[in-house]
């Protein structure tokens, strides 16, 4: 990630999530008001006076994987929760507003968002215009998951090591090196026992000159780099000793989010979520 002002891929989610809240059906595949919040009045309006260009259906399916991923992530948290975790843990976290709009039957869970420093000051400069307060039960870990270890940044905060954890990462890997993600996998698989990971990953190349939003994200400094295949995966995960690997199937997440749902969002073609237990 090399903009020095935190990532716009981020913020770009962020506005297709407002997007959800402002023009799709009721009920939301995913509640976030406290997004609409953090983004700026001229964003929200653009998103207001121009409704037909985000029913695009290229715009319509990435703001149904974005909200989808969220939604599932915090639906696995839960039932986490329900087991026992009480450590929630967002690797590349971005303007994830879970902390703000956490449910209170889980009051007993700690929350920590690692990200990239640049980006946690733009998210604590939009918190302090919108004067929302960080939650008693979360805290910012700074660190570049390109050059410093999770595991390293986390011993500067309260995490116990010692106790499972229920870990997303989304929307994150397709930016990352392969060791660099290889680096994750065996800090997550190196936590206790019961400890979940929930994760985003892209299947197949594109080309920056056929696919627009590729092309988008690398003129802004923060190309998609890596590619992962759902058997690669299975193998890796495998021999580091993951004790499962399951992925979100098209046909699994439209029974469980969109058949009979009138949010109007298409769903998923391809599986692009993982969920992997230690």
């Amino acid at each position: 990630m090399d903009n020095p002002e935190g990532s716009l891929t981020s913020a770009g989610a962020a506005g297709l999530r407002a997007a959800h809240q402002l023009l799709d059906g009721e009920p939301k595949l995913l509640s976030d008001p406290v997004i609409l919040r953090l983004l700026d009045a001229g964003q929200l309006d653009r998103i207001r006076n121009n409704p037909l260009h985000f029913q695009e259906p290229r715009l319509m399916g990435l703001r149904s994987h974005i909200v989808l991923r969220s939604r599932y992530a915090e639906d696995r948290l839960a039932q986490a929760y329900a087991r026992g975790v009480r450590q929630y843990l967002l690797l590349g976290a971005g303007l994830d507003t879970f902390a703000w709009r956490q449910p209170p039957e889980l009051e007993a869970l700690r929350i920590f968002e690692a990200d990239h420093p640049a980006t946690q000051a733009q998210k604590k400069q939009r918190l302090e215009q919108a004067g929302i307060r960080m939650p008693v039960n979360c805290a910012l870990v700074p660190v570049d998951f390109e050059s410093e270890s999770v595991a390293a940044a986390l011993q500067k905060s309260s995490f116990d090591f010692k106790a499972p954890c229920f870990i997303s990462c989304l929307g994150v890997m397709i930016y990352l090196s392969m060791e660099a993600i290889d680096a994750i996998f065996r800090f997550v698989v190196g936590l206790p026992a019961s400890t979940e990971f929930v994760f985003t990953f892209a299947q197949r190349r594109v080309s920056p000159d056929l696919h627009p939003t590729a092309a988008r994200v690398a003129e802004i400094g923060e190309p998609w780099r890596t590619y992962q295949r759902p058997d690669e995966l299975a193998w890796k995960l495998g021999s580091m000793g993951y004790s499962s690997l399951d992925f979100l199937q098209p046909e699994e997440a439209e029974v469980l989010y969109y058949t009979g749902r009138p949010h109007g969002l298409p769903a998923p073609l391809h599986s692009g979520i993982a969920r992997a237990m230690v």
